[in-house]
């Protein structure tokens, strides 16, 4: 049950508009006839919407009662008045009533403009509450967003926009973003990127430029905006990718190094030439040299001096005696 109160000075018409809207199942919350009045009592009450007449007795008029309830209150205004001079419309029109019905008036006329009043203002709170979801989500967006029209005319930029390209909302508003952040070398890219947003969802990766002519890594997220069954603009976020480009760039140098190692050592598995008597290596360029310094270069080993049992035999038999008969050999 939708709560109405009633904001005028003749008693008579309004007990006589409280019986009629008890009949629609209105539930009337108070009756004020003064303006003062109402706007002490309203934040309490808390009504869906209020019946206010314009020529209040007292020390404030309906239209500077309403200004003062409207500072504070979401809550759609339909004035009474028995006056319909231009002056008194023009007055009314500063606070944008809901309605303006003309007394004395019918049962009929006050549920219609009752209804159609609650009914544009829920609309309206719908729809307010919609622009702050996109408002929020688009100012408060840590990537950089841009708002285009159809032809890809820019309309609105984030902050985060300004921060990354370089550019206010002032130097590119209604200027086309493809002469703006595009590099020369993507026209082609773009020209697909544009005909592909405007029938549907696109995400990859590419280059823009800022103001200072720098190429930027972004990773691209474009959405079309569908009025009517038409797309009537793209929504695009970009998303600073620099720090994931450098990684991978630093993975593929990574990679290019541990492939070059890896041929290195390859080279061992074919055939070597080795010197029959002294048993030295040649290398790729005819070098000469011998095995340590050759499996060194070419493989990540390190070698160790030692003397296996028959050496030791042969050239140091004492030794080998001695080493014998500790049983360490």
């Amino acid at each position: 049950m939708d709560r109405v109160l009633i904001v005028e000075d003749e008693r008579m018409i309004a007990e006589d508009i409280k019986y009629t809207l008890n009949q629609y199942n209105y539930d009337v919350i108070g009756i004020y006839d003064k303006g003062i009045k109402a706007i002490k009592n309203v934040s309490k009450l808390k009504p869906d919407i209020i019946l206010m007449d314009i020529m209040l007795e007292g020390d404030i008029n309906g239209i500077e009662t309403g200004k003062i309830i409207l500072k504070d209150h979401d809550i759609p205004i339909i004035f009474l008045t028995a006056y319909a001079d231009p002056v008194t419309i023009e007055s009314a029109k500063s606070i944008t009533p809901y309605g303006y019905i003309l007394k004395p008036f019918e049962a009929e006329e006050l549920y219609v403009a009752i209804e159609i009043a609650l009914l544009k203002h829920k609309s309206e709170k719908k729809l307010n509450k919609s622009k702050a979801l996109f408002e929020s989500m688009f100012f408060g967006n840590p990537e950089p967003c841009v708002y285009l029209d159809k032809d890809f005319r820019v309309i609105d930029i984030n902050p985060r926009f300004i921060e990354f390209f370089g550019f206010t909302l002032d130097e590119i508003k209604g200027k086309k973003i493809d002469a703006l952040i595009i590099p020369e070398k993507y026209e082609e890219e773009v020209a697909k990127l544009n005909k592909d947003t405007l029938s549907g969802y696109v995400y990859f990766d590419t280059y823009r430029k800022n103001k200072a002519g720098e190429d930027l890594p972004v990773s691209i997220s474009a959405a079309p905006i569908i009025i009517d069954a038409k797309p009537e603009g793209s929504f695009v976020i970009y998303k600073d990718i620099s720090k994931r480009k450098k990684i991978e760039e630093e993975r593929e140098k990574l990679i290019k190094e541990l492939q070059k190692t890896l041929d290195e050592i390859k080279t061992l598995e074919g055939l070597i030439p080795i010197c029959a008597h002294c048993k030295k290596i040649r290398d790729d360029s005819g070098f000469w040299g011998n095995v340590e310094q050759y499996i060194s270069k070419h493989t990540n080993v390190d070698f160790s001096h030692g003397i296996c049992p028959d050496c030791l035999e042969k050239y140091y038999p004492k030794q080998y005696l001695k080493m014998k008969e500790k049983g360490n050999i």
